[in-house]
């Protein structure tokens, strides 16, 4: 009697290989997110053992000394008494929070006539604005100084902040957000008897927590983040923040990496502080959808 042999394999043997290309494809991903996330800490660990490191430590050269021998907080305190780094914080402070009550406001009110109210031009509108986020704002510095200039806001905070007070990607991230609630509960408020301000208020803000979450986050990262304009803007170095300020001790300390990285960590921690804190919010309002219930 011939024997056919088919092609087939058996059913164990495939599902064995199967479990194989499995394995395999989840150490590749194991491999693959440790890579990133040495790319993406390996500086910051850096970083923070130089800014630990003594003063008879070596801090040149790569990979060194990883731990330091001798930590100490000393760099930290040298950073806040050769610069006023302190004051710095606070004016960084003071324009970040400005930043995000004029990106919130305008991002949000801009983002909702753009959704939900119709006029002539409303598509024009929108694209000149996408048009405008291409361009980097070095290209409108000189106008935008002269005008700043004009409107006697030169050495302000005030003058800081007006010129970038609306990110074109909050409106964007507004407009998208109100797009998404549904006209039946706008028809619904107005036949109770509800205004515009009040259907605004009542009904379509609290839809959007989530997005007016993210547009908190990046007013704040893009405000705390400014360095060219306020250089150019402030000639008093009291009122400089914190990047700009920070930027004697590279001048003063060009030598000593440990102050400088010292100075560079107290910097990124109000953002990380504010991230932190937000984005229980951010997340949960975008995975809920732009409507909750």
């Amino acid at each position: 009697m011939t024997v056919i042999r088919t092609g087939r394999r058996s059913g164990p043997n495939r599902r064995e290989e199967r479990e194989r290309v499995s394995r395999g494809e989840a150490v590749l991903r194991w491999v693959l997110m440790l890579i990133a996330v040495a790319v993406v800490l390996g500086p910051l660990l850096w970083q923070v053992t130089t800014a630990l490191k003594g003063p008879g430590e070596s801090t040149a050269g790569f990979p060194g000394s990883l731990v330091p021998s001798e930590p100490t907080l000393d760099n930290f305190v040298t950073a806040f008494t050769q610069i006023p780094l302190a004051r710095y914080l606070l004016n960084s402070g003071g324009i970040a929070a400005l930043g995000v009550v004029t990106n919130l406001l305008l991002a949000t009110l801009t983002g909702y006539a753009l959704a939900r109210i119709p006029f002539r031009g409303r598509n024009v509108y929108l694209a000149a604005l996408l048009a405008t986020a291409a361009l980097p704002f070095e290209v409108i510095l000189v106008s935008t100084l002269l005008v700043t200039r004009n409107l006697g806001l030169q050495d302000t905070l005030v003058g800081v902040v007006l010129p970038q007070a609306v990110s074109i990607t909050s409106i964007f991230v507004m407009r998208q957000a109100f797009r998404g609630i549904p006209d039946e509960l706008e028809e619904a408020a107005t036949i109770d008897g509800a205004g515009p301000v009040r259907t605004f208020l009542r009904i379509m803000l609290p839809n959007v927590k989530g997005s007016l979450a993210v547009i908190t986050v990046l007013g704040f990262l893009d405000s705390w983040d400014h360095f060219i304009w306020p250089l150019v803007i402030l000639s008093s170095p009291e009122k400089y923040p914190v990047n700009v300020g920070v930027q004697y001790l590279s001048g003063a300390f060009s030598a000593d990496q440990r102050v400088i990285s010292a100075a560079a960590l107290v910097v990124i921690v109000p953002p990380l502080l504010v991230y932190m804190l937000m984005q229980r919010h951010v997340f949960s309002g975008l995975a809920g959808g732009a409507l909750k219930g």
